[in-house]
């Protein structure tokens, strides 16, 4: 064989190993995007379970869900704090208390409507049936932080304990909302477990 067609089959040999590294190099590059992919995509699964246990706090067969509070005006001495407290089947009990550092007192406090006019009254306890919840929401109980020491800012965490007959303390983290919301962030209302707009929770 000459020498001319010598090197016409070691350059048709070099194109060929250089089409098959290319092609390992591109199924490398793909498989890394896959995998990037799917760890992205693993974060994101992960982040969206953590922030729905984050709007979660229990204790005892009772769990409290999304808790926030209205922002207040400057020298406001009055708050509201609102949220969802379920009972697990069989375990019944009552909310009987709450206080918070932020403000020197807090109530619990039933709003009804008479004869047109709305009325709100302090409550001794809020009973909680098994395998029910109630809500705490603008225009029904709620939780009236009374004497506050600062005014309540959008974008803050209020501390709350609340204090439940048979289940004891349970340590939440209230969002503050703009004042005149009326629900917590991503909402238009108080959220229900049970609704599944309250589970697809938007933020």
């Amino acid at each position: 064989m000459t020498d001319r067609p010598m090197r016409f089959v070691r350059r048709i040999r070099r194109d060929a190993q250089d089409a098959a590294s290319s092609a390992r190099a591109q199924t490398a590059q793909r498989l890394i995007g896959y995998a990037i992919l799917g760890i992205a995509m693993l974060l994101i699964v992960l982040g969206t379970i953590g922030a729905a246990q984050a709007h979660e706090y229990g204790n005892k067969g009772v769990t409290v869900a999304h808790p926030w509070a209205r922002a207040t005006p400057g020298g406001a001495k009055v708050g509201g704090a609102y949220l969802e407290v379920k009972a697990a089947a069989g375990r019944g009990d009552r909310l009987i208390g709450a206080r918070t550092e932020a403000a020197r007192v807090v109530e619990l406090h039933s709003h009804t409507m008479e004869g047109g006019v709305a009325k709100m009254r302090r409550v001794d306890a809020i009973p909680i049936r098994g395998g029910a919840s109630v809500i705490l929401k603008p225009g029904g109980f709620h939780l009236m932080l009374a004497d506050l020491k600062a005014p309540l800012k959008e974008g803050d965490l209020l501390k709350l304990t609340l204090v439940f007959e048979k289940a004891g303390e349970i340590e939440v983290e209230a969002t503050v909302e703009p004042i005149g919301a009326t629900g917590p962030h991503g909402f238009d209302k108080q959220p229900a477990t049970s609704d599944p707009a309250a589970r697809a929770h938007k933020h």
